[in-house]
């Protein structure tokens, strides 16, 4: 079957058109089930000179959301609120707000010495159009008994093969948003070390 032109020109617009931020915070359902492929995935890594057990200490005194920085359409992070569990345990759940008045919630899936992996699923921007589900990944792998590979994969799954086009047209920009945040991370955890040195 033939898909109209007029079809398709509604459906670029809705995928590119700003949505205004809710007037109310989203509520919690039920996540979409992870799934084995069909992911697109962008990966930043930064290494530390510091041990796995000193930089994850770091990161619960500093949380990696607060060296996200926005980008011409990605806002990061600038409020959080716990609804089940608590946070880092696997199974919580929290409720993020980001900078342009938009949420996201998300869960901890697994959160290991060398893994703490997670999944966003509800998004109140532009990403819901497209978006099924986040699979985040912090990776903290040992180069020495002073040194880690801080790596940071976001395993995005479209809704559908058409809505796949504009997650990857976004990839460039979601690789800046994550880069930047991983090197920011990773000079503010040099500085520590110095200042203990």
């Amino acid at each position: 079957m033939r898909v109209p032109l007029i079809a398709v020109a509604a459906l670029l617009a809705s995928c590119t058109s700003a949505i205004t931020p809710p007037d109310t915070p989203p509520a919690y359902s039920e996540p979409p089930p992870l799934v084995e492929t069909g992911y697109v995935s962008v990966v930043t890594t930064a290494d530390v000179p510091m041990s796995v057990t000193d930089l994850r200490a770091f990161l619960l005194e500093q949380p990696f959301i607060s060296f996200l920085e926005p980008t011409d359409t990605i806002s990061p992070p600038v409020a959080e609120e716990t609804l089940q569990g608590e946070w880092l345990t696997p199974g919580a759940v929290r409720r993020l707000q980001l900078a342009d008045g938009h949420y996201v919630i998300e869960r901890v899936l697994e959160n290991e010495p060398e893994l703490f992996s997670y999944q966003a699923w509800i998004f109140t921007n532009a990403a819901a159009r497209g978006v099924n589900h986040i699979l985040g990944e912090q990776r903290f792998i040992a180069l020495g008994p002073n040194e880690t590979r801080f790596e940071w994969t976001y395993n995005v799954k479209p809704k559908s093969s058409f809505t796949a086009f504009f997650v990857r047209r976004q990839v460039p920009e979601l690789t800046e948003f994550m880069e930047t945040g991983t090197q920011a991370m990773a000079i503010a955890a040099s500085e520590a070390v110095s200042r203990v040195e």
